[in-house]
């Protein structure tokens, strides 16, 4: 998912996604353990999107902290 789309995402909706990809991860990484995964490219591409997540969770809150001042 593009960066664009993931900020207009609401906290909420960043999280529950964030939870979800954390453990579609966990999935994959026991189907590349067995030798069921075809596409390894799944595992850095779900890696990339939650780094991205945890960024904007990150600004979001420093945003609010700055509004707070």
């Amino acid at each position: 998912m593009k960066i664009e789309d993931l900020r207009k995402m609401s906290v909420n909706d960043l999280k529950s996604r964030l939870v979800d990809n954390s453990e579609n991860l966990q999935k994959y990484r026991f189907q590349k353990s067995i030798q069921q995964l075809e596409d390894y490219k799944l595992i850095s591409e779900m890696k990339k999107e939650n780094a991205k997540i945890n960024t904007i969770l990150k600004e979001m809150l420093l945003d609010e902290e700055k509004n707070n001042e």
